[in-house]
């Protein structure tokens, strides 16, 4: 099995899976990605060994209208 830091570069790849899951099409991490940058934002991962991943996404603030 790949250690968990190798493979945080291909995580946003299609079609990739981590080592040892078999589950899902690998779509899920690249459609919220190209969806994320689609609306002028990032997608972040963080992972430790045995905490787990955390995504973190930031979009930019839209200034609200005077009209409402």
């Amino acid at each position: 099995m790949k250690d968990l830091l190798e493979q945080l570069p291909y995580v946003f790849e299609r079609f990739y899976q981590a080592s040892g899951v078999r589950t899902g099409a690998g779509l899920g991490l690249a459609i919220a990605r190209e969806i994320v940058l689609a609306h002028g934002g990032k997608i972040e991962p963080k992972s430790a060994p045995g905490e787990g991943t955390e995504f973190r996404v930031s979009l930019p603030a839209i200034a609200s209208s005077p009209s409402g």
